[in-house]
């Protein structure tokens, strides 16, 4: 096992920790909302609406696929994507390869057709040519009878991830708002949440962690991050980041043993 790998060592061992001690997740789901740094905006909302019960276990490295509407905002402006590294076009099909040089070429046939083609799929290929986002695999997400909440856990990662192949503004935290809400849609869920787990130590020894940590909703961060949102669409998802708590506030809040985290 990674020593370093927060989803072995961190993310899996506390909601399994979690869920046995309550596998509805009643008990825990709102608390755990509630004490992430954005608990005095969520939780007059949280403590008013029905979660529901979890309808199944945590679900790890959960797979999830990003909204048409951003796969056609990339199609739609080639000027404002990069082109991957050599590494990353030995991958893929010479189909593949063709097509996406055309496209970067400023062919607007194929735009044309890749535009058409997410509009008129019903769910989106894995290895479409023009899906310029991939699977998003989230650490856990907890699936409730009327939410799905996404949880992003780090260890001595600085922040959230941001190496993305096409779009270098993609932010992880804000990728995944972008996926629980398109998920969220899709499975008829009338509400859902981000939330971000950290290092306490870590967090509270470097003040540039804690700049990028607090600086994730800033308008302008956001907005380069979700520009196939508009500004409503923008205050609303962001409404739904729950904010950032760290393991060892998780193991107090719920009385967890110390020894739950892997070292």
């Amino acid at each position: 096992m990674d020593k370093f790998n927060s989803s072995l060592t961190r993310v899996q061992p506390i909601l399994k920790a979690l869920y046995e001690i309550d596998p509805s997740g009643e008990s825990w789901i709102k608390s755990l909302l509630d004490i992430a740094s954005r608990r005095d905006f969520l939780h007059t909302a949280v403590t008013k609406i029905s979660l529901g019960h979890l309808v199944k276990p945590p679900q790890f490295e959960f797979p999830v696929d990003p909204p048409k509407s951003y796969l056609k905002w990339l199609i739609e402006r080639p000027e404002n994507l990069s082109s991957p590294p050599v590494r990353a076009w030995k991958n893929w099909t010479t189909k593949t390869q063709k097509m996406r040089s055309r496209f970067l070429l400023g062919d607007k046939e194929v735009q044309s057709a890749a535009a058409s083609n997410i509009e008129s799929c019903k769910s989106l290929p894995k290895t479409a040519w023009w899906r310029f986002e991939g699977v998003t695999c989230v650490d856990c997400a907890l699936i409730t009878e009327s939410a799905a909440i996404f949880i992003e856990g780090k260890r001595t990662e600085r922040g959230p991830s941001k190496e993305v192949l096409w779009y270098q503004e993609r932010n992880q935290i804000h990728r995944n708002l972008d996926c629980v809400a398109a998920y969220a849609q899709e499975e008829g869920l009338q509400y859902y949440f981000v939330i971000a787990i950290v290092d306490k130590n870590l967090m509270e020894q470097d003040p540039i962690r804690r700049k990028e940590w607090g600086a994730l909703m800033s308008p302008a961060v956001i907005y380069k991050s979700l520009p196939h949102l508009n500004d409503g669409e923008l205050k609303e998802i962001a409404r739904h980041y729950a904010g950032v708590t760290t393991w060892e506030d998780i193991i107090e809040r719920f009385g967890l043993k110390s020894t739950v985290l892997l070292h």
